[in-house]
Order: structure tokens, then C-alpha cells, then sequence
């Protein structure tokens, strides 16, 4: 098993338990002691757990970020089924688009190819990197970058993005609150994606359902101001959404 598949395992059972010992971890990915100890030091550096005697805990998600290798691990097929119909259903020829530094909305760049005569702007390097590999005009704000996230953000970032307008901006989110509000763990990409909503015609978010009701530290709007588009969602979770929220199954 992979690193990182290894680590990704770890996380969603340490998160669903809340603590978990040693000897678990090592039954759940069939590992040596000395493997899953070397991960929890390396996962509590993140920030993705906590190490405590014996084993491991959850940290409190809402103010920190994940980091970025271990979120592309996460629901990824169910990420690039998200992906596929925003691109198919919402992104026309000739439009201006602005691209988040969500995971999700990096999985719409295989399938923007497909799109003639677009522009794209992205605060992702990541996603500026895959646009440029298809060969897809791109801008990339300018600002501070994230390590965690390999996002820019900031005061430059804020500014550059005033004196634009896009056709639609896709925008990717860490969770909806019962309230109805977007969150992210950090101000300063919630400041850089509420700016992405101001300046755009359409704004549609891009989260998988496991972010249904995962309420984060900041948050950058609410479902009165966006499309969501998520996976297929059962009756139980379409119960629970807030009444005003206009969001579309990807299937």
C-alpha cells in the first residue's frame, strides 16, 4: 500500500473514532508498528491528527487545512464525476472563468480541453499547471502562496482580482454549515473566494457530500448566493439542506 493511500486511510478512521490506539491502525492497513508511528509524526506535522501516547486523536478541523497531497487522495472519483458535468452543463465557449484552488474544481481541467476559446484564471498553482499541460490560456494571480494548499491569497491577490470580471467562477468549499454558509478553515481563502463570488456572473461551488453540514472557521457565502453541485445525495440529506439552497446531483 502507498504512503499516501496508507495516510488517507488513517485520517478518515481517525476522524470518524476520534482517538484510536497503535495496534488498530496497524490491523485496519496491515502495517508494522514502526510504519504507522512513523505516519501519525509525519500526519501530526500536517496538522491532520494529533499524536498522543499509544496512538492518535482528531484535531479540530474547522481551523486547520488539510494538506494538499492528502486532499487529492480523498473521494477522488466521486470528485471527477462533479467535475465532468460543471464543465459539460456550465462552461460555455468564450467564456472568462475563474478556477478556485478547491480539489474538485482541479478535477474540471481534463475536461475543459473540450471547450473552445476559453480564459481562465486561477489563484491554484497546482490547477495552473494542468491548464498549461492542455494548452489552455491561463492568469495566475499574484500574492502569497500556501504551502498547505498551494493557494494564493492576500491583499495583491484581493486586488488583482477587483479589476476582473468572469463569466462564472468555480469555487470549492471544506463544508456547508446547518445555517447555510460555506466555510473554509482559513480567512484569508475565504477573503480570496467571497472576492471570486463579487466579481462573476454565475457562482457555483464544488463539494462532494461528505462536506454536507461540516461547518469551518470562516465563512465566504451563502447558498442564496451560489449553485452547489455536489454527487447524488439520499432523501436523509436532502431533508437536512437549508430550504434556499439551489444545487444540482452530478450523475
Amino acid at each position: 500500500m502507498l504512503t499516501q493511500e496508507r495516510q488517507s486511510m488513517i485520517k478518515n478512521y481517525v476522524d470518524q473514532h476520534d482517538f484510536c490506539r497503535v495496534v488498530d491502525l496497524c490491523k485496519l492497513t496491515q502495517s508494522s508498528e514502526s510504519t504507522i508511528r512513523r505516519d501519525l509524526s509525519e500526519m501530526d506535522q500536517l496538522g491532520l491528527l494529533q499524536r498522543v501516547h499509544g496512538g492518535a486523536q482528531a484535531v479540530n478541523r474547522s481551523i486547520r487545512d488539510i494538506a494538499q497531497h492528502i486532499r487529492f487522495t480523498i473521494n477522488v472519483e466521486q470528485k471527477r464525476k462533479i467535475a465532468r458535468y460543471t464543465v459539460q452543463n456550465f462552461v460555455k465557449p468564450g467564456s472568462y472563468i475563474f478556477l478556485d484552488a478547491g480539489t474538485t474544481v482541479y478535477e474540471m481541467v481534463p475536461f475543459l480541453k473540450e471547450v473552445a476559446d476559453l480564459t481562465v484564471v486561477t489563484n491554484s498553482l497546482d490547477t495552473a499547471v494542468e491548464l498549461l499541460k492542455e494548452d489552455i490560456p491561463t492568469r495566475v494571480l499574484g500574492g502569497k502562496l500556501k504551502k498547505q494548499t498551494h493557494a494564493i491569497v492576500g491583499e495583491v491577490a484581493i486586488k488583482q482580482l477587483s479589476n476582473l470580471n468572469f463569466t462564472a467562477a468555480f469555487i470549492g468549499a471544506n463544508g456547508l454549515s446547518k445555517m447555510g454558509d460555506f466555510t473554509t478553515p482559513d480567512p484569508s481563502e475565504a477573503a480570496i473566494k467571497r472576492q471570486e463570488l463579487l466579481q462573476s456572473k454565475q457562482v457555483f461551488v464544488l463539494m462532494d457530500s461528505a462536506k454536507l453540514f461540516d461547518e469551518h472557521f470562516a465563512k465566504f457565502a451563502h447558498v442564496s448566493e451560489v449553485t452547489l453541485i455536489t454527487n447524488p445525495l439520499s432523501s436523509d440529506q436532502k431533508n437536512k439542506l437549508p430550504n434556499d439552497l439551489v444545487y444540482e446531483e452530478a450523475d
